[in-house]
């Protein structure tokens, strides 16, 4: 068992957070109440799959995991869960997002003490921000809480300013400002000089679907958002490990055994495709896919029907060929 991880250490949680970001799903009972127990055997199997400090962490609770539709308690509990599943040798990224300051003070609070590495924070939702008060949310919450900060920027919601080449400047003041989950079409014009000015300043973490994954790993990027770790952790590591060999031919060939399927069930309308389905529902199809506990979605989102199932799981079949 790894030392504790001491979330007050900036340096040394930025430093963790490397390879495949594993994304929990909240895992209820039929009344829609939280189960922690699916969500500790969920972790467990990734965790005994060959995720480790280093290479790998967790996001739990995410925002493609339903955050918005938990309760503050539920996140503490989503929390604890993983922290406990994997005896504290991951690193547990808690997602969390509210428009509120105060609110989003208490919440990382909690989160920390329930064990948290770091927490994910998106910009506050609603309201279109300029610059200077997108900075002065982060900065005041910076301010509040001594526990690392990971900005989840969704420049392509439109809900005003994001995370520019100018914003990380401004960032980059906050010592426990380390990470910034990064990447989607709105990004790719200043995707390069980001991480050729600021890869030694925090640790990118690619949101493009693995779509980019290459190219930012070559140019200092650290983690990136990944869905087949869920059901497939080798395979998801083999591509980390090909990555770190600088084998990007083979990693990026690799990984495209998945683009008919992300095409088809996870890109989305956010990302410029065809809107089909809530990521939260189809992630945890993938998991009951892999005999995981995924089950219902709670509103406004549902859960795939079964026909829909049958059909993304033939899908999967066909990549499951090409499966180490």
């Amino acid at each position: 068992m790894e030392r504790p991880i001491d979330s007050t250490d900036f340096a040394a949680v930025k430093e963790m957070l490397r390879g495949p970001a594993a994304l929990q799903m909240p895992t209820f009972n039929s009344d829609l109440s939280l189960n922690t127990d699916f969500l500790k055997e969920n972790i467990q199997f990734v965790h005994q799959g060959g995720l480790r400090r280093g290479r790998g962490f967790l996001i739990c609770p995410s925002g493609t995991g339903e955050f918005q539709s938990l309760t503050y308690q539920e996140h503490v509990a989503m929390v604890e869960a993983a922290v406990e599943a994997t005896e504290g040798d991951l690193p547990v990224m808690a997602g969390m997002a509210t428009p509120r300051l105060d609110i989003a003070i208490e919440l990382a609070g909690k989160l920390q003490q329930a064990g948290a590495a770091a927490i994910m924070v998106p910009p506050p939702f609603y309201y279109k921000l300029d610059e200077d008060a997108f900075f002065s949310f982060y900065k005041e919450l910076a301010s509040a809480v001594p526990i690392g900060i990971m900005i989840y920027d969704q420049v392509w919601r439109n809900l005003g300013t994001g995370v520019s080449l100018s914003m990380m400047e401004r960032l980059a003041t906050l010592p426990n400002m380390i990470a910034l989950k990064y990447g989607s079409p709105a990004h790719f014009t200043d995707m390069i000089l980001a991480y050729q000015q600021f890869s030694d300043r925090f640790a990118f973490i690619d949101n493009s679907l693995a779509y980019t994954v290459a190219v930012s790993h070559m140019h200092g990027c650290q983690g990136y958002i990944s869905f087949p770790v869920g059901l497939w952790p080798a395979f998801e590591l083999k591509r980390w490990d090909l990555l770190e060999a600088g084998q990007y031919k083979e990693a990026e060939l690799l990984g495209a055994r998945f683009a008919k399927f992300l095409h088809r069930y996870l890109t989305g309308d956010e990302f410029g495709g065809a809107f089909v389905f809530h990521d939260g529902a189809t992630t945890k199809a993938m998991l009951e896919y892999a005999g995981l506990h995924g089950g219902p979605v709670r509103a406004p989102f549902r859960a795939l029907t079964d026909r829909e199932k049958s059909d993304m799981f033939a899908m999967l079949d066909e990549i499951d060929k090409d499966v180490d």
